[in-house]
């Protein structure tokens, strides 16, 4: 799309929220993939997990068990375009004690997707496969986007092909283990030949304001400029303010007429009125700006 494979979106976008490490399921084509990718991309380094017979969507994932079981993880379909906000999705699951989160999207017409019914606290309750209209429990599915913790390989079952959605999913819901994590965002299935052309023209007309992504809770004054960035929860962002390629932690303040360039920004930061933050600026929590930094890549303590 727009010349470049989806993978570089999925990894670009990642690699915004500070991924570190990747892990590739591949089969077909693999040794074309690999060397195109490499070992490293966008700073995040790759490592590749090869199905000598496709394993379905569950059985690759626990293919890769010696490099998931460590920690909470991150798992993507590589059939969508999506701007979600990877680091708000997992401070969600881990302030949470379900093994898994997925993210959810609400669509016009479910009928082609599997679709979820919730609870008021967002616990999924029931999984719909491609259902009418009329039997769909909502508008709302499965998005392809799944936080999980290492808990999940021990539901998925070795060398074997295994569908995470149909056989591993209703297991969680029985045990009440699994919620939704809902975004209102762009969500593209380029799997289907006219959302393919959707997904081309939506990076053609706004490619960096849509590579951003502000939290539900966040607020953004007017005449202000978000762009290929991540604003996570409760964060006011003044007026004619510009950031740039940067991440803004949770419940910060970020003043009028301020610039920030290619930082990062941690919680809880008050940023004053006509500041400009250096590319490289890093700044710690709690903190309070009240002077320009003109220097790059300092540490803000």
């Amino acid at each position: 799309m727009q010349n470049k494979p989806i993978i570089d979106y999925l990894l670009e976008n990642l690699a915004k929220t500070g991924c570190s490490d990747a892990v590739l399921a591949v089969n077909n084509l693999a040794d074309r993939i690999e060397e195109y990718l490499g070992e490293e991309k966008f700073g995040i380094n790759l490592h590749y997990s090869l199905e000598d017979e496709p394993l379905g969507t569950g059985g690759p994932i626990k293919l890769a068990e010696e490099i998931l079981k460590e920690d909470d993880f991150i798992v993507l379909n590589g059939d969508i375009l999506s701007f979600i906000n990877y680091a708000e999705l997992m401070h969600t699951h881990r302030n949470n004690p379900e093994t898994a989160t997925l993210t959810l999207k609400k669509v016009r017409d479910p009928t082609r997707y599997g679709v979820v019914r919730f609870s008021q606290k967002n616990r999924i309750v029931e999984f719909v496969e491609k259902p009418s209209l009329e039997e769909a429990p909502s508008k709302w599915i499965n998005a392809g986007c799944y936080a999980l913790n290492p808990e999940i390989l021990d539901y998925i079952p070795e060398d074997q092909k295994v569908s995470i959605e149909r056989q591993i999913f209703p297991k969680l819901v029985a045990e009440e283990k699994i919620l939704g994590y809902k975004y209102y965002g762009e969500w593209i299935d380029i799997g289907v030949p006219d959302d393919y052309l959707r997904a081309n023209k939506v990076l053609h007309l706004d490619k960096r304001k849509r590579a951003s992504s502000i939290s539900q809770t966040a607020s953004v004054g007017k005449k202000s400029k978000i762009l290929d960035s991540i604003i996570w929860e409760d964060t006011r962002i003044g007026e004619n303010t510009e950031i740039i390629e940067s991440v803004i932690g949770s419940n910060c303040i970020i003043g009028d007429r301020v610039k920030i360039t290619n930082s990062v920004i941690a919680d809880n930061v008050k940023i004053k009125k006509s500041v400009n933050i250096a590319s490289g600026t890093k700044i710690w929590p709690d903190k309070t700006v009240f002077k320009t930094i003109n220097k790059e890549n300092q540490d803000i303590k």
